[in-house]
């Protein structure tokens, strides 16, 4: 009797680990570009969305997520998986800094992550992780079934790029058999989400992970292309809205304790011009110019001062950090256009300002273009080019257009719950709790949800 009993102790001790009290599994999903408005204000824009609107009168919700900076896709997903700003995390754009902007190469690998994140926490507390093309993950040696955020040549080639990356050794090619090819990228729009929601209803019921991310990108790219709440725009936020349900479904069939989080990386602005604002740094010396022969276009030689784009904002780099006379002739360069109408400048931000944001901890400057005007790279030509009809993002995250997204709904999660205006290093360590994890670097404080 006395064995027996000690083996029910044990048994239950192990089972205390294994499943802490009010742990629960958790669907991430990730809608690039979607402002809270497209579901707040659904009815104002004639939109039809009922499964995200299920959120606001079953879940919990804020009525927009102030995010980093900047305010582009891979900084904020690694900050929605880390809880801490770029300037710790170590993502700290889209892209890795180009000088001659050239080919640009993205951040593409988890390795670049500095912090633990969300997947490594899930990891640790015993739960089975899986993620389809969320930003940086190429490499996440945490996530059990990872079809990675990847792309190179947009050719059918990628096919066996992403088989070579994804995990675990042979997964994808696997799943190719039954549901057909998946190319990353191929196809940015609507077609491009419906094969990563298909992937993910295949991992979903087969492989019933505790904790998944899946990141949806087919709005951003409409967004960009026809600008915010557009016709295209809008038609896309309604066809997502489908695939969201689908997956809605596929999770709480799994286990009806599962919470569904739909989070987005920031919000857009329509755009109406495009300056050129690497024109007068090649004026003033602080970029030089190769000499163009023939059809050539005009390539960077050398520079004091270079660019690093991010959307609506750009970071200003220095060749030599250490070098005061260049410093302070970009500072009156720059402070000079901003008092020009003509460049649309909203703001420049100096280090050490700057890095107590939580951006660029290594750039000199950042320069923020007003609303409806984004930054162009151009080493000749015109100062300005229209952009009507377009979009962007990248401004400052204490602009209201540019919040983010937070929507929870499943067990136990408190109905009809306003969160007002969060912080979006607050999501990841939420996260956490609900899966009984733990985040060893966030210092934001935890959001009520239950």
């Amino acid at each position: 009797m006395r064995a027996h009993r000690t083996f029910a102790a044990l048994l239950l001790i192990w089972l205390s680990l294994a499943s802490p009290a009010g742990a629960a599994p958790v669907l991430m999903i990730s809608i690039d570009g979607l402002s809270p408005e497209y579901v707040l204000k659904a009815d104002a824009h004639g939109l039809k969305v009922p499964t995200l609107r299920r959120f606001v009168t079953e879940g919990t919700y804020a009525d927009g997520v102030i995010g980093v900076i900047p305010t582009v896709t891979y900084p904020s997903h690694t900050t929605l998986v880390t809880g801490v700003w770029p300037a710790e995390h170590g993502i700290e754009a889209n892209g890795t800094f180009n000088p001659t902007l050239g080919v640009e190469s993205w951040y593409w690998y988890a390795q670049e992550i500095r912090v633990p994140t969300l997947w490594e926490a899930a990891q640790r507390a015993g739960v089975v992780t899986a993620s389809v093309s969320w930003p940086v993950t190429v490499g996440a040696t945490s996530v059990k079934f990872l079809i990675p955020e990847y792309w190179r040549t947009h050719t059918p080639s990628d096919r066996r790029l992403m088989e070579a990356i994804s995990r675990p050794d042979g997964f994808l090619a696997e799943m190719e058999e039954r549901l057909g090819p998946y190319i990353e990228s191929t196809d940015p729009g609507v077609p491009g989400d419906e094969i990563r929601a298909k992937f993910a209803l295949d991992i979903l019921s087969r492989e019933k992970p505790g904790f998944m991310t899946i990141h949806l990108a087919s709005l951003d790219h409409l967004e960009h292309v026809s600008g915010p709440f557009s016709k295209e725009s809008d038609a896309t936020v309604e066809a997502i809205d489908e695939m969201v349900g689908k997956l809605i479904a596929a999770a709480i069939a799994n286990d009806p304790m599962t919470v569904i989080a739909i989070v987005s990386d920031h919000g857009f602005i329509a755009v109406e011009r495009h300056i050129n604002l690497a024109i007068p740094f090649v004026t003033e010396g602080l970029i030089r110019l190769r000499t163009a022969t023939g059809s050539e276009t005009a390539r960077i030689a050398s520079w004091n001062a270079a660019f690093w784009p991010a959307g609506g904002s750009a970071a200003v780099m220095l060749h030599n950090p250490g070098d005061e006379s260049v410093k302070a002739r970009v500072k009156a360069l720059l402070w000079k256009m901003k008092d020009d109408h003509a460049y649309a400048i909203a703001s420049v931000i100096e280090q050490p300002e700057l890095g107590k944001m939580g951006g660029f901890p290594d750039a000199a400057f950042l320069v923020e273009m007003k609303p409806g005007a984004e930054p162009g790279y151009a080493l000749t030509g015109p100062l300005e080019l229209p952009a009507p009809g377009t979009g962007t993002h990248g401004y400052l995250p204490d602009r209201p257009e540019m919040r983010a997204s937070f929507f929870v709904m499943g067990h136990n999660i408190a109905a009809g719950r306003d969160l007002g205006l969060i912080d979006m290093r607050q999501i990841a360590p939420t996260l956490a709790s609900l899966l009984g994890a733990t985040m060893s670097t966030p210092a934001a404080k935890v959001l009520p949800l239950r």
